[in-house]
């Protein structure tokens, strides 16, 4: 990647100005997602994460589902649209895991019966809190068209990644989107990776597997890697 100006670096990408007018590149680096005081990080997991995002964004593309990719042009770096982001994080729950079911008092491991949408304000200083659709008009973060796109797209998005990953005998339990516009198009940016999403194995019998696709200090590399494999199949 030619170096470009740095414009914003988080925990786990680097944001540059791209090489034409209106795109950007993100570099994924080999931080771990985890919430600890100091940085732990596994040495190649910038590039699985890079080639899985690519390859979710191109699938999503083939089902009409609008994103901010255009290509992969090296191992961990995507050339991107430049959006105007939207300061929201949608998560979507399809299964009760801890968080969800101590606040709504219901089983952990409880298949929903419809998917749960949750948005959350990106704003660190007041620790993301929990927001609704009317707190984000208030706020003139998007209007009602937005929030409508936003809502479509999100629900498309579940769907054609829950079906994917039941075929591999996977349950998606949840994930994360972020949105931007361009011009007056709402579509998916920043990335879908094993640092967005939270899936469970499915046995034989049918049983949900809780442990193994969870993302620990210990087990990262094996966990990064079988999900890495995969994509590829």
């Amino acid at each position: 990647m030619k170096t470009t100006e740095k414009l914003v670096e988080g925990r786990t990408k680097i944001l540059y100005k791209g090489e034409q007018e209106g795109q950007l590149l993100m570099e994924f680096l080999d931080t771990l997602p985890l919430d600890t005081p100091r940085k732990t990080s596994l040495k190649g997991k910038g590039v699985i994460n890079a080639e899985i995002t690519s390859y979710v964004f191109e699938y999503l593309h083939s089902y009409n589902v609008p994103t901010h990719f255009i290509k992969r042009p090296s191992d961990k770096v995507l050339q991107v649209k430049k959006l105007q982001m939207i300061p929201l994080q949608m998560l979507i729950w399809n299964i009760a895991t801890a968080g969800l079911s101590k606040r709504l008092g219901i089983a952990e491991g409880t298949i929903l019966e419809t998917p749960v949408i949750e948005f959350y304000l990106k704003d660190a200083k007041l620790k993301n809190p929990m927001i609704n659709d009317y707190h984000a008009f208030a706020l003139g973060l998007c209007d009602r068209n937005d929030m409508g796109a936003i809502i479509r797209i999100g629900t498309k998005t579940n769907a054609v990644l829950r079906s994917y990953f039941q075929r591999k005998n996977l349950s998606l339990v949840n994930f994360t989107l972020e949105f931007g516009k361009l011009g007056n198009q709402v579509m998916i940016g920043d990335e879908i990776s094993p640092d967005t999403f939270s899936i469970w194995g499915i046995s034989s019998e049918g049983k949900l597997d809780k442990k193994t696709f969870i993302i620990g200090s210990e087990n990262a590399k094996q966990v990064y890697h079988k999900l890495h494999e995969m994509f590829l199949k």
